[in-house]
């Protein structure tokens, strides 16, 4: 009775998926739209953009304009020194506007702003960097949630099996045509396929939930995912993609304009063993009105005009220039080795990710084979115990070897996926392969 009640239940769990459908197309732009860690590096890559001008360089003048007003009243009438014994009022208002700007500080403005320009550089490969993982993350995701899916649909297709063979026991059972054996068999199967079915139902939704997190979706939201993992896959030649990962890799070019940046550093610093040349200019402008008690107050007027040049020469600072420069030279050094750390061990993850691709795809093509076989097992196994050839146990053990075989395979097909999506990724092919959809 328990069984009865469970089993449609069962079946009604998968049936009942969500209506929501979503392509692997749309899984990217919501990730591309609304990914938070995409959305940051692109508003860090618009303040460097922002940042990279002359002005921010230093290269034209600053300019600043200054008032004030100020009262005065000094109370004389019970000084008796005082040569005026009344209130003497004064009001004053000041204003001037000032002009500085730096001629000359041995080339710091062109080497700022060059730095400036590597920045922007940087971060906008910082923003492509973080663009690629999460579009990687995101296909990786859909497909892992699609494998979840094909997964629970070839368990349902046992369960199924397994309860067809059920009711026919429980048929024979009552005509006393069968043995117990075979029908506890045949119920021991569906309990067990049940219990998979269900705990591969929680893996396929939390394989949703992680691909809603990337697309900034509500975890409760699940789809019908329409996208099949490709069918056809790519054939590489390994010295064609050790030049591309040279030349492309996004994490690589990105160091190379780090130690750009560090160069700019070096010319910034040298820049200040030179003279710096500065020029100012202004004006003052103050309007007073002075006033003797009752007396007619006396306006007046004040303008100072003002220009000069300046130069300045760091004749010794303790050394600490030669120190800063000796530094960034040995910083300099450590980029360059860490660029060829970096190309080397990207050299052997890209031959491993291409070994391992040729041997994913041979490991693919045979258990596709075993997968026929084992589903024409099947099929003659249903034939043979509906004819009474092979006990239960028998069909129990054919029924079990379809089942792996349909789960290796379809594990097997989403490796070389994987594999594939990896070499992408080392040879900078993301951005190419998945940003135009």
């Amino acid at each position: 009775m328990k069984l009865k009640l469970i089993i449609p239940f069962l079946l009604l769990c998968v049936i009942a998926s969500a209506q929501n459908t979503l392509s692997l197309e749309q899984a990217i732009q919501n990730t591309l739209q609304n990914n938070f860690d995409i959305q940051i590096s692109r508003m860090t890559a618009e303040q460097a953009k922002i940042n990279n001008s002359w002005g921010e360089a230093g290269r034209y003048p600053t300019v600043s304009l200054t008032s004030g007003q100020s009262n005065n009243i000094s109370d004389q009438t019970q000084n008796p020194t005082s040569f005026i014994q009344d209130f003497l009022i004064s009001n004053t208002v000041q204003g001037g506007a000032n002009l500085n700007w730096v001629l000359f500080n041995g080339f710091r403005v062109n080497a700022t702003k060059e730095r400036l320009e590597q920045i922007q550089r940087q971060s906008e490969g910082n923003a492509t960097l973080v663009i690629e993982n999460s579009l990687k993350a995101t296909v990786i995701a859909y497909h892992t949630a699609k494998l979840q899916k094909d997964k629970l649909s070839l368990l349902q297709e046992v369960l199924k099996l397994s309860v067809d063979k059920l009711k026919y026991q429980e048929i024979r059972s009552e005509l006393g045509s069968t043995t117990s054996s075979d029908l506890l068999q045949f119920q021991q199967a569906v309990l067990m396929d049940s219990s998979n079915m269900l705990m591969q139902r929680i893996a396929y939704k939390n394989a949703l939930r992680n691909l809603n997190l990337l697309m900034n979706q509500s975890p409760e939201i699940e789809y019908q995912l329409t996208d099949d993992l490709p069918i056809g896959y790519n054939e590489y030649v390994y010295s064609d993609l050790k030049t591309k990962m040279l030349n492309s890799n996004i994490s690589l070019q990105n160091e190379y304009i780090n130690k750009e940046v560090f160069s700019k550093d070096i010319e910034i610093a040298k820049s200040t063993m030179y003279p710096v040349v500065s020029f100012g200019a202004g004006a003052n402008v103050s309007r007073s009105q002075f006033r003797i008690g009752d007396f007619p107050s006396i306006p007046g007027t004040n303008i100072n005009y003002f220009a000069s040049f300046s130069l300045s020469f760091n004749l010794y600072d303790g050394g600490k220039v030669k120190r800063a420069l000796q530094g960034l030279e040995v910083q300099k050094r450590i980029t360059d080795f860490t660029i060829e750390r970096m190309a080397q061990s990207l050299e052997k993850d890209l031959l491993e990710k291409y070994e391992m691709y040729v041997a994913q795809k041979a490991i693919f093509d045979l258990n596709t084979s075993m997968f026929l076989i084992a589903k024409k097992n099947m099929q003659l196994a249903t034939q043979r115990y509906d004819s009474g050839v092979i006990n239960s146990f028998n069909f129990r053990d054919v029924q079990a070897a379809y089942l792996n075989a349909g789960i290796t395979t379809l594990e097997a097909k989403y490796n070389v996926y994987l594999t594939q999506l990896d070499l992408a990724s080392l040879t900078g092919g993301i951005m190419d392969e998945f940003s135009e959809k």
